[in-house]
């Protein structure tokens, strides 16, 4: 047989083992390519099963909140969590592909709709109609078993996904290696083949093909930057075309792939880390910690004044807004520093001007005459310390511009490009809603803070023989001000009515009922009623309000010449005595339902007081703490107490500072009387 039938032959053999080799490289690339979109596809529905699960956290939080308050603003959350659910659930059945992925959906997408049907709204509504047992352990422990049970599916979810995504990488792995080994066996069984065939087919055919084997072996273990010399003939050539052709195309789906799953990436982590507090202030920092390097090498936050300063009148203040965050890669930026005004005509046109108006960007400032001359001298500045591109992202809260964040980069030499201006929107979107409630937080924890500080007495006329102090600490910012109150009223000389109490509830209207309460028993008081028969009053007329209320209260009447005080309390901590030797003890009186329940009778005790014995009236709010037994807390009060003191200030004061939770968590009120002989 000739060289020509040989080669012939020969090239038909290896090109059988050599098509065989690809065919088996392709294969494993596709499965590659298919496992790649599989898992782009899990984490899809990862990401659903998140949305689906905060629609749960959300209705539970809105029904919850709704419950205990009696606010409707509680419901907006509720009522978009509740219509949205459906369709969200939906969704992730549409987006499991496995069996078992989509009958734990299905499970979920089923417990979650009789949630809301039959847990959630019923609740709501019984709330509406003023129904107790919503507000009863039985329906708060079966909300904590539903929103356990779908907790616990959506963990379930969560592993049969992840063990998903590691049977897919398994067999990727398989598929290369499979590949890898079926390539340099017929690339072996090629080069054997023809070994006796002279320099030419070695030349021509034999060390192409080990080029191109060696270079399959690189692509198949994901070396994707690999590419063939183009110096072949005929087939060879077009082999190798084809190869970096190939090669190409799977490093740049790589590579979208990997940048797809970082912006995946980030605005999973900002969801979780913005908004983490209700401080307008930290959700700006949280916003630099999330995209500062991966996403912008410098961030800015800038809030209107008008939203900063609602209660403080600046004239014109409209036009500009403050900085409260600015941090990047260095410490040296030329952007102004946190603190400073910021004219909103610094503001692109359309944030400016435009009711919401999306995100805009500069891809390159060097090129960008109109941003040259909006920022002045200052843009020579940013562009000579290497800034060459910006995003600027509005903050809207309900349509209204609330500030805008911008986002820079000088040491990525990448620019901004369009497809990164909705990541941009997404974290700014979700740190508008942050700060919108954080703002709206502090305006109504101030109304109510000063509501209630102007209910409370600011001085007190003590009647002769009795000396009085007395304390009030709002909660901290952490938590919402309460209705903790405290009065004193003298009824003749030697003798007064002492009072404190604490409603049940926060904000604005835990403080209107406080109000109402000191109005009423200050009426009450010039009776002269009995401890008893002024609480059973009070009890009444808490019954009477539209929205009942419950409330604590301890009451007494003292009485310097007599050296005696006569006490009664409705569900309030029992007060302290200190005798004169320094001796503390709580003082034992039948503890009795707090106020607004109704029916409920109420004891007075009289307890002997010697001059110089001193009176203890105090709130929860002292003696309470989270993580802290409430035994401990009260000889932690006992030790406080025992002892001269020649100071009812300095007693008060150092009952704050050495009892008082730090960050304070509820309210506090103290008041305490020192009764003496009368002159």
């Amino acid at each position: 047989m000739g060289l020509v039938p040989l080669t012939a032959v020969s090239g038909g053999l290896l090109a059988a083992l050599i098509g065989l080799a690809f065919m088996l490289l392709l294969l494993s690339i596709i499965d590659l390519g298919e496992s790649t979109a599989s898992e782009r596809h899990t984490h899809t529905a990862l990401t659903q099963a998140r949305t689906v699960e905060g629609l749960i956290v959300d209705l539970e939080t809105g029904q919850r909140g709704f419950v205990i308050t009696g606010q409707n603003q509680f419901l907006e959350p509720w009522q978009t969590a509740r219509t949205t659910f459906t369709d969200q659930a939906q969704q992730l059945v549409r987006l499991s592909t496995t069996p078992g992925q989509k009958r734990l959906a299905q499970q979920i997408s089923q417990a979650g709709q009789s949630l809301i049907r039959d847990y959630s709204i019923p609740l709501v509504a019984a709330a509406r109609r003023g129904d107790p047992r919503a507000r009863g352990v039985a329906a708060t422990l079966e909300g904590k078993r539903r929103v356990d049970a779908l907790r616990k599916q959506f963990g379930q979810y969560d592993s049969v996904q992840e063990a998903l995504i590691a049977a897919r990488e398994r067999a990727a792995n398989d598929d290369a290696r499979g590949a890898v080994v079926a390539a340099s066996i017929g690339f072996t069984g090629s080069i054997l083949l023809i070994a006796a065939f002279a320099g030419y087919v070695i030349r021509a055919v034999v060390w192409p093909v080990r080029k191109a084997a060696d270079a399959a072996s690189r692509l198949a273990g994901g070396d994707l930057a690999v590419r063939m010399r183009e110096t072949g003939r005929g087939e060879i050539e077009q082999l190798g075309t084809a190869f970096n052709t190939m090669a190409s195309s799977l490093e740049e789906s790589r590579e979208q792939a990997r940048h797809a799953h970082e912006r995946l990436r980030l605005l999973y982590e900002a969801s979780i880390a913005i908004g983490t507090t209700l401080d307008a202030e930290q959700t700006a920092q949280e916003i630099v910690r999330v995209a500062v390097p991966r996403f912008a090498d410098f961030v800015t936050v800038d809030l209107t004044l008008p939203v900063l300063l609602a209660d403080e009148p600046l004239e014109d203040h409209g036009a500009y807004a403050r900085r409260v965050a600015l941090g990047g890669v260095h410490d040296d930026p030329p952007l102004d520093p946190v603190g400073s005004q910021i004219a909103l005509a610094s503001f692109t046109p359309q944030i400016r001007d435009i009711a919401g108006a999306s995100a805009t960007f500069v891809p390159d400032l060097r090129t960008a005459s109109a941003w040259q001359v909006r920022h002045g001298h200052q843009a020579r500045t940013l562009l000579d310390y290497g800034m060459h591109s910006q995003i600027t992202a509005p903050l809207y809260s309900r349509r209204t511009l609330v500030g805008a964040v911008g986002f820079w980069r000088s040491e990525n030499p990448s620019p901004f490009e369009e497809d990164e201006l909705s990541d941009a929107e997404e974290i700014a979107a979700k740190a508008a809603i942050a700060i919108d409630n954080a703002l709206r937080y502090a305006r109504e924890h101030d109304i109510a803070l000063t509501l209630q500080r102007s209910m409370l007495p600011r001085s007190f006329k003590p009647p002769s023989g009795i000396e009085i102090a007395h304390r009030y600490t709002p909660a901290s910012e952490a938590a919402e001000v309460g209705g903790d109150w405290y009065d004193v009223a003298a009824m003749a000389p030697g003798k007064a009515a002492l009072a404190i109490g604490d409603v049940m509830g926060h904000g604005i209207p835990a403080a209107a009922v406080m109000g109402r309460m000191r109005t009423t028993l200050r009426a009450l008081v010039r009776l002269d009623l009995p401890p008893e028969q002024l609480l059973q009053h009070l009890d009444e007329t808490m019954q009477d309000l539209d929205s009942p209320i419950l409330a604590t209260c301890l009451y007494g009447v003292c009485d310097a010449a007599a050296n005696r005080c006569w006490l009664a309390r409705a569900g309030h901590p029992p007060p302290a005595l200190i005798t004169p030797d320094g001796t503390a003890r709580l003082i034992d009186l039948p503890p009795g339902a707090p106020l607004g329940i109704g029916g409920i009778s109420y004891t007075t005790t009289e307890v002997p007081l010697t001059p110089g014995s001193v009176l203890v009236l105090y709130t929860d709010g002292l003696i309470e703490a989270r993580g802290y037994d409430l035994d401990e807390r009260l000889e932690e009060l006992l030790d406080l107490l025992s002892g001269t003191h020649p100071s009812l200030d300095q007693l008060a004061d150092t009952l704050i500072d050495r009892l008082a939770p730090t960050p304070a968590q509820d309210d506090i009120a103290i008041l305490l009387a020192r009764v003496s002989n009368p002159r």
